[in-house]
């Protein structure tokens, strides 16, 4: 949710602004847009697993990448079962996103009624 201007540091809330406009004319991505993009690309892996059309090797390749994230963020200070446990549910949540792109809230967290 955006913040109410206060005034204080005008100067960089406008330079950003017009950082953000450059990009947008280049159609460039700011760094949020590409980490969601390598996460839904996750998602997708685990869609072709479980519809049993991923390239051989791709279960490995999931496992490590997400044994690497975990462990990424343990070096960051957080809980290693926390970052687990929240990676978990991003990915069941973007996996049912796409499955099912008209899914309500309980449908994208894994659960069927």
């Amino acid at each position: 949710m955006p913040r109410k201007t206060t005034g204080k540091n005008e100067k960089a809330r406008l330079r950003q602004q017009r950082y953000r406009q450059r990009l947008s004319e280049r159609r460039e991505p700011e760094v949020a847009e590409l980490d969601t993009a390598v996460a839904a690309a996750i998602a997708r892996l685990v869609i072709a697993l479980e519809e049993k059309k991923a390239a051989p090797g791709s279960k490995a390749v999931l496992d490590q990448a997400i044994v690497d994230a975990v462990d990424h963020l343990r070096k960051a200070g957080f809980g290693g079962k926390a970052s687990g446990t929240l990676l978990y549910r991003r990915l069941v949540w973007l996996k049912e996103s796409f499955k099912n792109p008209d899914a309500n809230w309980l449908q994208k967290r894994g659960f069927s009624l």
